[in-house]
């Protein structure tokens, strides 16, 4: 919500250059902290579900948040829902990506411990 304030009142104020900074910054806090629990949880655990996990629940997390901050009327005049819906089509095909490596990387375990682990 931080985010959808931060950039909405930064549109209202035609600050483009800080929209694209916080929209980057934003977006690579996300990609950073889930490459650290995914790799952090498969390091502990041997699963190889928590990447996937956070990406869905982010996914799900920000779309549901930008589409509420539409409905409660809270964008600015130059945001359109049709960038949020655009985002989400990208995001999806990226998560679809993301769920085909998940099903790849699971096929290489044996209910969610790599078989390495097992054999050892």
């Amino acid at each position: 919500m931080l985010f959808r304030f931060g950039l909405s009142n930064l549109l209202s104020a035609e600050k483009w250059l800080w929209v694209l900074v916080i929209s980057v910054v934003y977006g690579a806090m996300i990609f950073v902290t889930a490459w650290m629990t995914g790799k952090r949880d498969g390091m502990n655990n041997f699963l190889f579900d928590a990447g996937f996990r956070w990406n869905l629940t982010t996914f799900i997390v920000w779309g549901a948040a930008s589409e509420t901050w539409f409905l409660l009327g809270f964008h600015s005049v130059q945001e359109s829902i049709r960038i949020v819906h655009i985002t989400l089509l990208i995001w999806s095909g990226f998560l679809i990506l993301h769920l085909i490596l998940f099903l790849i990387l699971r096929k290489r375990t044996i209910k969610g411990v790599h078989k390495t682990n097992i054999f050892e």
